[in-house]
């Protein structure tokens, strides 16, 4: 990373196509996606600080459109401009775009078998477990004492005890983060 945070030019449009495509093909939705895409630029590549892509995931949490779309458009931009926004995009959105066609089509043959009895017992224990780990490992740089960890031990007993809104629990986190952590800069990862 340079003094000036640029990430451009770091991965191709093929690079960038085959990560997003993989993460597209991720099992455990947003935090499955999120686990993928923090292994391959955080872990192997090391484009991006760790807490980097959580901030941009907790951005994306607020956006108007799915999480991870947000994710991708960001990412995108950041790594090779509009052009790898539209990359990262299709290449995250076609796996699941064609399971969906090829589901479609499975169901109409499988509808009155006693094939889908199995999905309880096979693939929704096996994303439940890529969701567990993903979010083991992404939690891991905040799970030291620090006021991050405290930040998120207030959020969620607010969110549990309180039943306060998510949305105004981010709202707030931001505020209070801009507040005690606004002149804090952290180093670079080199």
């Amino acid at each position: 990373m340079s003094d000036t945070g640029e990430y451009r030019g770091k991965l191709s449009l093929a690079q960038l196509f085959i990560i997003f495509f993989k993460a597209g093909c991720a099992f455990g939705g947003g935090l499955g996606v999120l686990g993928l895409l923090e292994e391959e630029l955080v872990t192997l590549r090391r484009i991006f600080p760790d807490k980097e892509l959580v901030t941009l995931w907790s951005i994306g949490r607020i956006m108007p459109s799915g999480t991870m779309s947000a994710v991708a458009v960001a990412v995108g931009y950041r790594l090779c401009g509009f052009i790898g926004t539209i990359v990262a995009l299709v290449a995250m959105i076609l796996p699941g775009f064609l399971c969906c066609i090829a589901l479609t089509i499975g169901y109409t043959y499988l509808a009155h078998g006693s094939v889908l009895d199995y999905i309880d017992a096979t693939i929704l224990p096996a994303a439940l477990g890529v969701v567990i780990i993903s979010a083991w490992r992404l939690g891991r740089p905040i799970m030291k004492p620090s006021r991050d960890l405290l930040f998120a031990i207030l959020a969620c007993g607010a969110a549990i005890s309180q039943q306060v809104n998510p949305a105004l629990i981010i709202f707030g986190g931001g505020v209070i983060g801009a507040i005690f952590l606004g002149g804090k800069k952290e180093e670079p990862r080199g």
